[in-house]
């Protein structure tokens, strides 16, 4: 026996109505899955702010004024400095011999990180320089420079944009959380 018109009409209507429902659910899940990532990527980029803020001592920016090397300019506020009168670059890598500070700055204000050691404070300095060399190999040196430098307050010291790290000791869990933190975050985010 054939189904009547009226038995097809409802089959078909029940069937629409099934449809639909998946269809709303289907969305709600979608909808659902895009709010809770959104949330978890809000909610590490808060952690990861709070937690980068306890990484470093904060100083207070001397402004980006730039200079020719060698002009007379403010004195820094902090050794090394982390912010200020500059002058041209220095190139990405590692260094044996001092450079101006006033050229690292201008690297600072591009999103660099400075690794500045002083051998004369360091009981192994060919051990530690070496370690440093790996540390920007395994950064393919981006954004990072490493200088000698003779520091006033410790043998190594990490410097970025208005941030500062001291250390007694090659410290490669410290240094990395300190590049992590603070690489990238500069008035002029450029390589």
């Amino acid at each position: 026996m054939a189904k009547s018109k009226a038995s097809k009409r409802k089959e078909r209507q029940d069937k629409l109505q099934t449809e639909k429902k998946q269809q709303r659910m289907l969305w709600i899940v979608i909808g659902l899955t895009v709010a809770g990532a959104v949330i978890f990527f809000v909610a590490q980029s808060i952690r990861g702010s709070l937690t980068r803020q306890d990484i470093g001592e904060f100083v207070p920016s001397q402004g980006r004024d730039h200079i020719a090397l060698g002009d007379a300019h403010i004195p820094y506020n902090s050794d090394p400095p982390t912010s200020g009168p500059h002058a041209d670059p220095a190139e990405k890598g590692f260094y044996d011999t001092p450079i101006p500070d006033e050229n690292i700055i201008h690297n600072l204000e591009h999103g660099f990180v400075v690794i500045s050691y002083d051998c004369n404070q360091l009981d192994d300095c060919d051990s530690v320089k070496a370690k440093i060399r790996n540390l920007l190999n395994q950064y393919e040196s981006f954004q990072l420079v490493a200088v000698a430098r003779e520091n006033r307050d410790a043998p190594i010291a990490l410097t970025a944009w208005q941030r500062i790290e001291l250390l007694n000791s090659y410290d490669e869990e410290q240094i990395k959380a300190f590049i992590e933190a603070w690489r990238g975050r500069a008035p002029e985010n450029a390589p």
